[in-house]
């Protein structure tokens, strides 16, 4: 009975430090602009602008992949996020925002890459290419963000509308703190 006790509290208190230093690194994510999409009828992601606090490096997060091919993808991942660099500074993070807009002009299935980290919560120093594809879906211009991973494509979708309520709201928290470079 003793050694049952003494491994519970050994588990317990295993968990308590790590959830502890998860919640840690993830408060350091301090929130800019929030949008949130409705990717099918009962599913939603989140797409956010953020600055870390312990670097003051600005990121894009595009929400959670899902698995499959370049059309078909299967939502199955709430932990690991693709995170997108934007900069060191409020306006290079608006920059960057407003190409990745402009993107969305570029004709059917033109693509470019840029860097990014597929990670859990907190965006790593791993970066990899991230391919970006402008696509029509239904009259809806749309951006595809996918990563290959060998026979599979992790990517998400994020609509004209979404991304320019998200390049909204990041122009409206720089209009209210004009201090912050």
């Amino acid at each position: 009975m003793k050694r049952i006790f003494v491994v519970l509290a050994l588990a317990v208190m295993t968990a308590t430090t790590l959830s502890a230093q998860v919640l840690q690194k993830a408060s350091q994510r301090l929130e800019l602009a929030t949008v949130e999409t409705e990717l099918g009828g009962f599913e939603t992601a989140q797409l956010e602008v953020f600055q870390m606090h312990d670097d003051g490096t600005y990121w894009l997060s595009v929400g959670h992949l899902g698995i499959g091919s370049d059309l078909v993808q299967l939502q199955f991942d709430p932990v690991f996020e693709l995170f997108i660099p934007l900069g060191n500074s409020l306006e290079e993070a608006l920059a960057k925002m407003k190409e990745l807009q402009a993107f969305y002009k570029k004709p059917r299935l033109s693509t470019m890459e840029v860097q990014g980290c597929l990670a859990a919560m907190y965006p790593g120093e791993n970066l990899e290419p991230v391919t970006i594809t402008s696509r029509r879906l239904l009259g809806t211009k749309i951006l595809s963000f996918s990563l290959q991973r060998d026979d599979f494509v992790r990517a998400t979708y994020i609509s004209k509308a979404d991304f320019g309520s998200l390049v909204f709201s990041l122009k409206a928290y720089k209009a209210l703190h004009p201090k912050e470079l």
